[in-house]
């Protein structure tokens, strides 16, 4: 009896596919609840379920675990998740503010992330420093798609712009998993969002030089 390589072979691959997947699945878990330095072969070997040899077989070592759990989507947003609807955007101001309450909503969605930022500067372990090539790769090509797009005045540094407010919403949110205020802010409810943001775009209009009375008034606190 002949067998169809092709048939026999896909059932393989799923059932690889799907172990895979349980295994970077418990790399989340086991970040949540025992830290960075949690991960390691044999106590994610235990949280999957997985022989340690299935792990070496298909990610190499525990450094291509997390190099593959760190290209995973749902770790850091895509650049497609980030200019979704930037495309009405009829400004660079506008697709910036659009952009910064993205980041936000994108953060929000990711309470791993949230615990590796929040952890990070003192665990310099090669999962944070695979995680932090992915956000820098993601983090350039969505600044050249923008800088495609729209006019950038020569006098406003944008990389600096982009990587102040999104380090600073990134650590708000992280805070916000734990803590309710900084800096007598509250940085938890949407109620505190829109009070950040109202400053956060006249920032924004300030830095690309748009005048003052062109933008929205501040609400009263």
């Amino acid at each position: 009896m002949v067998t169809n390589e092709k048939t026999s072979s896909a059932p393989r691959r799923r059932d690889r596919e799907k172990t895979e997947k349980v295994i970077l699945d418990a790399v989340g878990r086991l970040i949540l609840r025992d830290g960075l330095s949690g991960v390691g072969i044999n106590a994610l070997a235990r949280e999957a379920g997985a022989d340690k040899v299935l792990i070496y077989r298909y990610f190499g070592d525990l450094d291509g675990v997390y190099r593959a759990y760190s290209e995973r989507g749902d770790f850091w947003w895509s650049v497609e998740d980030m200019l979704e609807g930037l495309e009405d955007a009829e400004s660079l101001a506008d697709a910036l503010k659009a952009g910064v309450r993205r980041h936000l909503r994108e953060m929000q969605k990711r309470p791993v992330t949230l615990a590796v930022i929040a952890a990070e500067p003192e665990n310099r372990t090669p999962l944070v420093v695979a995680l932090e090539e992915v956000r820098e790769r993601r983090s350039l090509e969505l600044m050249k798609r923008i800088a495609a797009r729209f006019a950038i005045p020569q006098e406003a540094d944008l990389p600096v712009l982009t990587g102040l407010l999104a380090a600073a919403i990134g650590y708000l949110a992280a805070r916000a998993r734990k803590i309710r205020v900084y800096g007598g802010v509250g940085i938890r409810t949407d109620e505190d969002w829109s009070r950040i943001f109202a400053t956060i775009d006249a920032m924004i209009d300030g830095v690309l030089c748009i005048p003052a009375q062109g933008r929205p008034k501040r609400r009263k606190t």
